[in-house]
This record gives C-alpha cells, sequence and structure tokens, in this order.
C-alpha cells in the first residue's frame, strides 16, 4: 500500500489465485485509505456472462486492449493486470508458479504509459480456497 500512489497513474501487477479475494480487498483498502479507484483488466469471458455486468463496472473492469491500458494510465488513473489471468488460477498451485507464457505486454504498457510498475503478491492466497479434483469417485455416481 505504501507504493500506491496518492495521485497520477501506476501498474499495478498481481497473482490471480483461484478465487483472488485479496484483490478485491486491496481495491477496497485503495479507496478507504486514499480515496481512489483502480482498473483492473479482466478476460474477455466474464464480460459475456450474463448478469456481470454491474460487478465489472463496480470493479471497474476492462478487457484491453493495450491502446486502452496505456490510455487509462494517460488519464491518471491506477490500473492492475494479472499476467498469468485465469490460466495462472486454475493451473498454478502452493508452489506459486508464475503461468504466464509468452505474456508481456503489461511492460509494454507501462513502458508506452511511461508509469511504474508496482508488484502484488499475497501469501497463502493459494491456500485460502481449496478445491477438490482428480476423482469422480463417490459423487454422483449411477448407484446414488
Amino acid at each position: 500500500m505504501e507504493k500506491i500512489p496518492e495521485e497520477g497513474p501506476a501498474l499495478i501487477i498481481f497473482y490471480h489465485g483461484a478465487i483472488p479475494i485479496d484483490f478485491y480487498y486491496f481495491m477496497a483498502k485503495i479507496f478507504i485509505q486514499k480515496g481512489r479507484t483502480c482498473r483492473v483488466v479482466a478476460d474477455h469471458f466474464v464480460f459475456k456472462i450474463p448478469g456481470f455486468s454491474l460487478l465489472l463496472d463496480v470493479f471497474c473492469a476492462i478487457h484491453g486492449p493495450r491502446e486502452k491500458c496505456v490510455e487509462i494510465l494517460q488519464s491518471g488513473h491506477l490500473l492492475a493486470i494479472s499476467p498469468g489471468g485465469v490460466r495462472e488460477a486454475l493451473m498454478s498451485d502452493e508452489t506459486y508458479n508464475l503461468v504466464w507464457g509468452n505474456r508481456k505486454g503489461f511492460a509494454q504498457v507501462a513502458i508506452d504509459a511511461k508509469v511504474p510498475i508496482i508488484p502484488m503478491f499475497t501469501q497463502n492466497i493459494r491456500e485460502g480456497f481449496r478445491s477438490l479434483g482428480g476423482t469422480n469417485e463417490g459423487c454422483c455416481s449411477s448407484s446414488d
């Protein structure tokens, strides 16, 4: 929080946990402590989920493209991007491996907008929510 400017732009890069509740609280804390909102880049598919538009508006979510991200930063806003996105949320594990692939566009956004990059990481966000997988035994079998 101490790195978030009181005014002016910055690009916040965060690790995408299975449920990024840490980021939701982070956004609330920025608003409460600094009186600022932080836009966030969300995957294209969430904009297609029926009934999600209000939530996306509340979280100031955009789906890019890169030029729009630069424009937002040049307008003096905070912008958050999770380069790993949904892939990282679903495929990473408790070792916190980054699952970015070749996603380096966030760095070009920061260069083009001439803004600092502020990394964010929440310890134990992977352990906060567990999903079960790997077996279908015992659940909804034909004998139930």
